[in-house]
């Protein structure tokens, strides 16, 4: 069902501080402190499409008593089932852009997501999904098989919090980017890539790879050394990427970056 997120003056201080929090390390245990007011949830992730027509998505960030390991894996093994991902991609596909859809699930014993549901004490899958054009985001929040089912009163008040939540790691990813590829704040042009952010978008990942290592300083040579290729491919590489970005120099990309990474934030803030 399709959601538009609505506060008291309660969840407008408990967001504040999830704001306060999304670039610190705890943001994880932030996130599942807030949605716990509604019940018990213990583990929480979110997939990032950066184009739904290319049907690729990241693991943006995750959290919870699932080990990292684990958790991650289980991730890379749903968008790697194309049964699986395309069950998650039509969960944003089919919702109306701009405005939170939330769903519940609990896969069937045929499902080939159940062995990993089992293995990791999980009964059931809490999603809310929103769309903008050819990007969406997906966070998933999960229900320990310990904890019992999700009754109707509760469901209730998860319709309310985690619209909430999911908004603050809308947020977050759109500062922060996607922990699956370990990014950071700081002038990276494969995180605004894997972002969506304008003319950065474009660029293939070798063409932002090398972008990236010159924005570190590093030479064509060496470049070329560290990816094991040519020099003349770098140069390609290069060239391609400037005339994708509209740049004539490493100067002017940094520029582009700093201009573009400074646009996030503002819109980010309220």
């Amino acid at each position: 069902m399709a959601y538009v997120i609505r506060m008291d003056d309660n969840d407008l201080t408990a967001v504040a501080d999830l704001l306060r929090r999304v670039e610190r390390a705890d943001f994880d245990r932030a996130i599942l402190d807030f949605v716990c007011r509604a019940g018990l949830l213990r583990n929480f992730g979110a997939y990032f499409w950066t184009s739904l027509r290319r049907g690729q998505a990241v693991l943006s960030v995750a959290g919870g008593e699932i080990g990292s390991y684990w958790f991650h894996r289980d991730a890379h093994d749903f968008v790697s089932n194309p049964v699986v991902f395309d069950e998650i991609q039509s969960l944003v596909t089919t919702c109306q852009e701009g405005v939170a859809s939330v769903a519940r699930f609990a896969p069937h014993p045929s499902d080939p997501r159940c062995v990993n549901y089992r293995r990791a004490g999980i009964s059931e899958r809490l999603t809310v999904a929103t769309r903008k054009g050819d990007t969406a985001i997906l966070s998933f929040f999960l229900r320990s098989a310990a904890d019992g089912p999700i009754g109707t009163e509760e469901f209730g008040r998860f319709e309310t919090l985690l619209p909430l939540a999911h908004e603050v790691i809308t947020i977050r990813h759109r500062i922060i980017g996607s922990e699956a590829f370990q990014f950071r704040p700081g002038l990276s042009t494969s995180s605004l890539k894997e972002r969506g952010v304008a003319l950065f978008q474009s660029l293939s990942d070798r063409e932002a790879l090398v972008c990236d290592l010159i924005l570190a300083g590093q030479t064509v040579e060496g470049t070329a050394l560290e990816l094991g290729v040519s020099v003349n491919t770098i140069r390609t590489f290069r060239s391609r990427a400037y005339r994708k970005l509209r740049v004539t120099s490493a100067q002017q990309m940094m520029s582009l970056i700093l201009f573009e990474m400074q646009l996030m934030t503002n819109r980010a803030l309220p």
